[in-house]
């Protein structure tokens, strides 16, 4: 694990050398000036790829992780009005909490965080729970605010009914956008998807770019095996659970019910 650390280090002082970072006291912590960055699940992730890939996701997670550092503006010292109209919300995996203790977020589901971004166009930046009292508004406040930006920029998004080998349908939501995955926060947007393909359905995110939600007659092992597959070969990966949705709720599937499915 020391070993790994000073790899990352490595690679954050290249990539990012106005950064501040420094080997914690534990072998797996690295320390910034907005918090311990914890490297147990990347280390745990990374070293199932390939050799050529570990570099990659290695870089992709650091990247990932500062998005938010080096930014011209302080967000947290601009008005409410300004800043709600850039957040949108985003979804993030459970290791997060720990890597960047100050973010804010919140349970979506089991091994899914969501978090806040404020969209500078080229660069986002993730809402620090310091960013609030400046603010004057709570947590609730900026996640619904988050969401009903999305919403709005969701209402063109084309949601395409496609055969499933072996039955059933699904629909792939790839804009490119980055918030692709984060699209399965939306009420509204959950709501398109089950009108289309019928309730309950199922869903992956596999990562921060992808979603995918089939119906409860397709095949299921296939969609899952494709989802786990992307969650460990692509960037910004999330999780490779499965989720059930109906009218009103989301909810991750079961080990023993994922098996049977």
């Amino acid at each position: 694990m020391r070993g790994f650390r000073t790899n990352v280090l490595g690679i954050m002082r290249q990539k990012y050398p106005e950064l501040q970072a420094k080997a914690g006291d534990e072998d797996s912590l690295i320390e910034i000036e907005a918090g311990v960055i914890d490297l147990t699940n990347l280390h745990g992730k990374v070293s199932q790829l390939p050799v050529p890939q570990q570099q990659a996701a290695m870089i992709d997670y650091i990247d990932r992780l500062l998005e938010r550092v080096g930014k011209a503006d302080d967000a947290s010292r601009a008005s409410w009005a300004e800043m709600s109209k850039l957040l949108r919300p985003r979804l993030v995996p459970a290791d997060m909490r720990r890597a960047m203790p100050t973010m804010l977020l919140r349970d979506f589901a089991t091994g899914v965080l969501n978090a806040c971004v404020l969209d500078h166009g080229r660069q986002v930046e993730y809402v620090q729970r310091d960013m609030l009292a400046p603010w004057g508004v709570d947590s609730r406040r900026v996640h619904d605010t988050a969401v009903a930006n999305l919403e709005t920029l969701s209402k063109d998004v084309e949601i395409k009914l496609r055969e499933a080998r072996g039955g059933g349908r699904f629909i792939a939501i790839d804009t490119d956008d980055s918030y692709d995955a984060a699209r399965l926060v939306l009420p509204v947007f959950r709501g398109r998807l089950l009108d289309a393909l019928g309730a309950p359905i199922f869903a992956g995110i596999p990562n921060r770019d992808f979603l995918v939600a089939w119906s409860a007659d397709a095949p299921f092992g296939v969609f899952a095996d494709r989802v786990a597959k992307d969650a460990r070969e692509q960037p910004y990966p999330i999780t490779d659970a499965i989720f059930r949705i109906d009218r009103d709720s989301v909810r991750a599937v079961a080990a023993e019910d994922r098996r049977r499915g």
